[in-house]
């Protein structure tokens, strides 16, 4: 019976491993799969050790497998090289991005700690009327320029700025609110893609397309640019990793915190936080200085904000 088991197991490792080979995530089983992919391929190491330990020799030969993908996709995190240096005279500027919750019970704390941060800019997703109002009341002053679209529902979203907002607003896109916008850093222009993609367990196909279509939309320019928001997916996602590939860097993974998680943050509530969906991705002309994840009361998600300089300009 236990073998019975070890070999169940081994056969969801190995589906998991061929999903990540093949490319395949517009499932909504294999997205909630992959998003575990660390916990799920690295079981196999117990799995292995047993097996050898018992002259299993092909169940062991076998759990080999889910540990060599697991090897090729965190590869990544562990050989990420250090973001570029900025140029020390050129102006910086710092971006909060949070996940709200469009449910939150606590609106008001939730904006607090968010505006405690007084970051220049804040990114909001879920953000619904009654964030709207909670900001308002407590740092409307502060942010003059704004690209918002509230809603009751998680799709809502919202760019509140300090610095002046140069072009752009909210678009349209796949029928999900998205904000473009380009800033003025001090007379550097500076782009901020506001994103928020439904998630695969919704309708995982329509998440593929949704990502693709931000990587479109993040290459129509040449500005400094930065895609910030909840991705509802992460380097563990095929998707993820292709829109990575079109010449954008994880701020998080930049900073030697690749192996970080922002989701779930529910106290209280399993599973316990095991995946991170919330990034910030840079381009070239732009780099992260630093960086801090804290808590938003009431969220489900970790918030963080990031330094952003620019790098020298080439002659």
């Amino acid at each position: 019976m236990i073998e019975i088991v070890a070999w169940a197991a081994l056969a969801v490792m190995l589906l998991v491993s061929f999903t990540q080979l093949a490319g395949i995530d517009d499932r909504r089983i294999v997205a909630v799969l992959q998003a575990l992919t660390p916990f799920v391929l690295l079981s196999a190491v117990p799995i292995g050790a047993v097996a050898l330990l018992y002259r299993k020799y092909p169940m062991a030969i076998v759990s080999v497998v889910p540990l060599v993908v697991f090897a090729v996709l965190a590869a990544p995190l562990v050989l990420a090289s250090s973001p570029p240096a900025v140029d020390d005279t050129a102006p910086r500027f710092t971006l909060t991005f949070a996940n709200l919750l469009a449910k939150n019970a606590t609106p008001e704390q939730a904006a607090a700690d968010v505006a405690a941060t007084g970051a220049d800019v804040l990114v909001l997703g879920e953000f619904t009327p009654e964030f709207a109002t909670a900001f308002e009341a407590l740092v409307g002053a502060d942010y003059p320029y704004r690209a918002e679209h509230p809603l009751p529902t998680p799709a809502g979203i919202a760019v509140w700025s300090k610095l002046p907002i140069r072009t752009g607003g909210v678009i349209d896109l796949e029928g999900r609110p998205t904000i473009d916008v380009v800033l003025d850093v001090d007379g550097r222009a500076a782009r901020v893609l506001g994103v928020h993609p439904s998630p695969p367990t919704h309708d995982a196909p329509y998440w593929v397309q949704q990502l693709r279509d931000i990587g479109d939309l993040a290459a129509d320019g040449d500005l400094p640019t930065v895609i910030v928001g909840d991705f509802n997916g992460s380097r563990w996602h095929p998707s993820f990793r292709e829109l990575l590939d079109r010449g954008w860097t994880d701020v998080h993974e930049a900073l030697d915190e690749g192996w970080s998680v922002s989701w779930p943050t529910d106290e209280g509530v399993l599973p316990p936080t095991f995946v991170r969906l919330d990034h910030a991705l840079f381009g070239t002309g732009i780099a992260p200085v630093q960086l801090r994840d804290y808590t938003v009361t009431g969220s489900d998600h970790e918030a963080f904000m990031v330094e952003f300089g620019f790098t020298p300009r080439e002659n």
